[in-house]
């Protein structure tokens, strides 16, 4: 019994930490943000950090690591369903550009929205460890959407392809993690409660599938 409360005190300890590095972490980012504010917020010591993660960078890589996988599989599984909902005939853009935005409005309003916040953080001046373990982990889903774009876009070239769904998916996490200023003219208020997520999601599918479908440059 007194190992099973050792080893379940150690689990809970862990828990906190991670659940406070998450929070630092999407606040300040991977340089700014320190173990000394995570142990505040996890009630632990700094100790304690480098028992169950070794360092601050092996804290940050398992932070990133596991949140990443939770997006991937959401996101994966979202255009797989689209692709096979439209079998045997291609998916539209605008399908796929459905696929592309309706889980990351998700992830954006719910309990992933400090991993999103995390994902901006990694693609701005963090690490050179933490934007490696962004593009590993992320490329064989990118290369799956190009995939599927370049066989409905087959006029663009995948050079072009990419360029465009880089493009969206920024424009996308701008507008749902970040908001760039411009959402306070026309709505008064700044972040998630300014959205109404279904709107927001007509109305990015409309903005990124007509980004797919422009001419060639």
């Amino acid at each position: 019994m007194k190992r099973q409360a050792v080893q379940q005190n150690e689990a809970d300890t862990r828990e906190r930490i991670i659940a406070a590095a998450v929070q630092v972490f999407a606040k300040s980012g991977f340089t700014a943000g320190t173990v000394r504010e995570i142990t505040e917020i996890a009630e632990v010591n700094i100790a304690a950090v480098n028992y169950h993660f070794g360092s601050k960078d092996g804290l940050a890589r398992h932070v990133l690591e596991l949140g990443i996988e939770s997006i991937i599989q959401v996101r994966t599984e979202s255009l797989r369903t689209c692709v096979a909902r439209h079998k045997p005939a291609s998916p539209t853009p605008a399908a796929i550009s459905e696929a592309l935005v309706t889980p990351l409005v998700q992830l954006g309003s719910g309990r992933y929205r400090d991993v999103m916040l995390l994902l901006m953080q990694a693609s701005a001046g963090a690490p050179a460890f933490i934007t490696t373990i962004v593009e590993e982990k992320f490329a064989p889903l990118h290369e799956e959407f190009v995939d599927v774009l370049q066989r409905v876009l087959p006029e663009l070239s995948r050079t072009e392809i990419a360029l465009r769904y880089d493009c969206a998916r920024g424009a996308i996490l701008q507008t749902l993690v970040t908001l760039a200023p411009a959402l306070v003219l026309v709505s008064g208020t700044i972040g998630p409660s300014a959205l109404d997520h279904e709107v927001t999601t007509r109305r990015l599918v409309s903005f990124v599938a007509g980004g797919l479908c422009a001419p060639p440059a």
